[in-house]
């Protein structure tokens, strides 16, 4: 400690002067590869501290420019749901003069997935929701990806649910681009195929499938498949329409039961966190 205090407080110049020639020295004697190591070594170093403010002024400037986007977005999208409101209730007051059922919105129970029983014929699902959940038979059942099939079997917590990838199970669907509507009816795998289709009727390649709403299991307007194929009949007056699904029906672990219909007032729970949304994209306190 006192040879420290003596060359670094009362020598310090003389010190650092000293340390400054015997590094001098040292760079002098050392190979040429051996400088251009040390030298990046110390440029590293001495850089380092730099190139990390460097960058996280860069991750910054990133990120308010991701936020300003975001922002931008959240508040597209709710002008969006505005007018969309509008839309709904325009249309409601026009299906209310007309004299026509009021629109409802579905209430659903979300369920998963805990037996499977595949045969050729049909596909049946064990789910676990029963009649503790308020399930009866014949309530549609749906995926996120459309409709799948219906309940068949209610148990006091667990049914079963019957998929549209079954014999003697078809479905009433609608073409979503010229409302054509016919039957379909499962093939094999995802394939179908819509029956009592007229010749003259529209229906193109690429179409999608959805359920019509007829028959008072499957409601109105969700997905079923995709027309892949069309061919005039071999009785000349109707149509071979060829579908696919693209649901995988024997990966399906989690699915939806439509157990009522209530009118879109008493269904809150969206308004209620579009509104929690709009306050954070705000930057308002819940």
């Amino acid at each position: 400690m006192p040879l420290f205090d003596l060359l670094f407080r009362k020598h310090r110049d003389k010190t650092t002067l000293g340390v400054l020639v015997l590094f001098s020295f040292v760079l002098l004697i050392l190979p040429q590869p051996a400088k251009i190591g040390f030298a990046q070594t110390v440029l590293n170093l001495v850089l380092s501290p730099v190139q990390r403010v460097v960058h996280q002024f860069e991750s910054i400037s990133e990120l308010r420019g991701e936020n300003e986007r975001l922002r931008r977005l959240a508040a597209s999208l709710m002008l969006e749901r505005e007018r969309l409101l509008q839309f709904r209730s325009e249309r409601g007051r026009l299906r209310r003069l007309a004299d026509f059922k009021e629109e409802q919105f579905l209430e659903l129970v979300p369920t998963e997935v805990i037996g499977r029983n595949l045969d050729r014929f049909q596909t049946i699902l064990i789910i676990d929701k029963g009649h503790a959940d308020s399930l009866r038979v014949r309530m549609p059942v749906l995926s996120y990806q459309g409709y799948v099939g219906r309940v068949v079997n209610v148990f006091a917590n667990s049914a079963w649910v019957q998929l549209i990838s079954s014999r003697n199970n078809p479905v009433s669907c609608l073409d979503k681009r010229s409302r054509v509507v016919g039957i379909l009816e499962w093939r094999s795998h995802s394939y179908f195929e819509l029956n009592n289709v007229s010749v003259v009727e529209d229906v193109a390649v690429g179409d999608t499938l959805i359920t019509s709403g007829y028959g008072g299991v499957a409601p109105k307007g969700f997905p079923v498949a995709v027309v892949t194929k069309v061919t005039p009949d071999i009785d000349g007056l109707s149509l071979r329409v060829d579908a696919r699904s693209h649901i995988d029906f024997r990966s399906l672990e989690e699915l939806f039961v439509v157990i009522d219909e209530i009118p879109w007032e008493r269904a809150i729970f969206y308004d209620d966190q579009d509104s929690t949304a709009l306050r954070r994209s705000r930057g308002d306190r819940p």
